[in-house]
């Protein structure tokens, strides 16, 4: 074997594929784009066959990308977005699309546990605020409304769960995704039998939750051909897709935080203990260093509104882009720098699919305040960047009274390819 690891991340709005070397060098690297389902404002399904499909697709470009020899690559680590669940029989085969992070369907089941249970002791016990985000209001709503694939159903797996899986025949999940599910002890750092017996979730169908870090298995010789991987390699439990963004971006002591912005944003700084917040406006979750915890507060919609605007309202941009190749999203971002600071009064709440961290309003919606027959499609564009590093700056001063002071703000994430949403970071955060 040698010095060089393969990396599958798979996203809401895609997957990649990465191969670094022992210094950390990007060596080869693929990516795939996929939809998910949107069946209504509230409801968003995926089909678990498409990041299947664009796992073996990436893999494979990645391998074949490769300059070096593939017997080089000496281990593959997952990781995935969190708090999306997959129902699989005992082939890991799914028996139905799975629910995505974003999804909002179980409000009613949210209200349930608030009224049995009380929102305190829920976030004393797994760290999370009662919300449908996590796992379990979604996991309740499929008993009550799809009782057969409740009872069918061998295992609930994370996306990372369901991707090792493939490549391994193991059904685990590791720390980080556990704490996602709402079923996890975030202080003890196992499954709490007493809760997920009380909350009448069947034990039996969660996996075994194991360290970040952990190798769960080798990839079989089935899967080495398909993918042209060298038999044998260890496949590792990564972690949650934010964990790791934060310790890639040496977020790992005091006085430094993650701000990744992706779909959404999420603000995060690690910690040696748990840390709470009195009043469950941010949650704390396991880092993908195991033993350590997380402090994060998340937003749901912040460079999906970009994203939105591009595919809705962005024509102008997007036929520009066929025409000369320069991405739409630079075309948007030079004309909305063209905007005064402010966007000429227009502000953005950025709720289009509810609002998290710090409200916890699973039926907020989006707002864009201020509207004029002096505002251009560039006005909104850069209301649409503000808005978002408003929405972060506030989780940021909430987090300034939980952790030492912050000097240090690292960002990441697709968005930030725009030097203009960069510099708005900087402005905003005033680090």
């Amino acid at each position: 074997m040698g010095n060089l690891i393969l990396c599958i991340d798979i996203g809401t709005t895609g997957c990649r594929t990465v191969i670094f070397d022992e210094k950390g060098t990007q060596v080869s690297q693929s990516y795939q784009e996929y939809q998910s389902i949107y069946l209504s404002s509230r409801w968003i399904d995926h089909d678990p066959k498409t990041w299947l499909q664009a796992t073996q697709k990436t893999v494979k470009e990645t391998i074949e990308k490769l300059e070096h020899d593939k017997s080089c690559l000496s281990a593959i680590a997952v990781t995935s977005q969190r708090a999306t669940f997959i129902p699989v029989d005992k082939n890991g085969k799914p028996l139905d699309n799975a629910i995505l992070w974003q999804d909002k369907r179980a409000i009613e089941e949210t209200k349930h546990l608030m009224n049995k249970y009380g929102s305190k002791k829920i976030y004393d016990i797994t760290g999370l605020r009662v919300d449908p985000y996590f796992t379990l209001p979604k996991l309740l709503w499929l008993k009550k409304n799809k009782t057969e694939i409740y009872n069918n159903s061998y295992i609930f797996l994370s996306v990372q769960d369901y991707i090792i899986h493939y490549l391994t025949g193991k059904f685990k999940t590791d720390w980080t995704q556990a704490s996602r599910t709402m079923l996890f002890n975030i202080d003890k750092l196992k499954w709490d039998e007493d809760f997920i017996k009380s909350v009448g979730i069947d034990f039996t169908k969660l996996p075994e939750a194991v360290p970040p870090g952990s190798i769960i298995g080798f990839v079989n010789r089935v899967i080495s051909e398909e993918l042209n991987l060298p038999k044998g390699i260890p496949v590792i439990a990564a972690g949650g897709d934010q964990q790791c963004a934060a310790i890639g971006l040496g977020v790992t002591k005091t006085g430094r935080i993650e701000v990744n912005t992706g779909t959404g944003s999420f603000v995060l700084a690690n910690n040696d203990k748990p840390v709470k917040d009195k009043d469950q406006r941010l949650i704390c979750s396991a880092s993908s260093i195991a033993g350590k915890w997380v402090l994060e507060a998340g937003i749901f919609t912040t460079g999906s509104i970009y994203r939105w605007f591009r595919d809705n309202l962005g024509e102008i941009e997007m036929e520009a882009q066929r025409e000369s190749g320069i991405d739409a999203y630079k075309i948007m971002d030079s004309e909305a720098a063209k905007e005064p600071l402010g966007a000429n009064g227009l502000l953005l709440i950025p709720h289009f699919a509810a609002s998290a961290a710090p409200y916890w309003n699973p039926e907020a919606k989006g707002i864009l305040f201020g509207l004029s027959l002096g505002h251009k499609r560039s006005s909104i564009v850069r209301a649409i960047l503000e808005g978002i590093a408003f929405e972060i700056q506030k989780n940021i001063s909430i987090m300034e009274n939980y952790t030492d002071e912050i000097k240090e703000v690292r960002i990441s994430g697709g968005i930030t390819k725009s030097e203009l949403f960069n510099q708005i970071q900087a402005d905003i955060y005033g680090k």
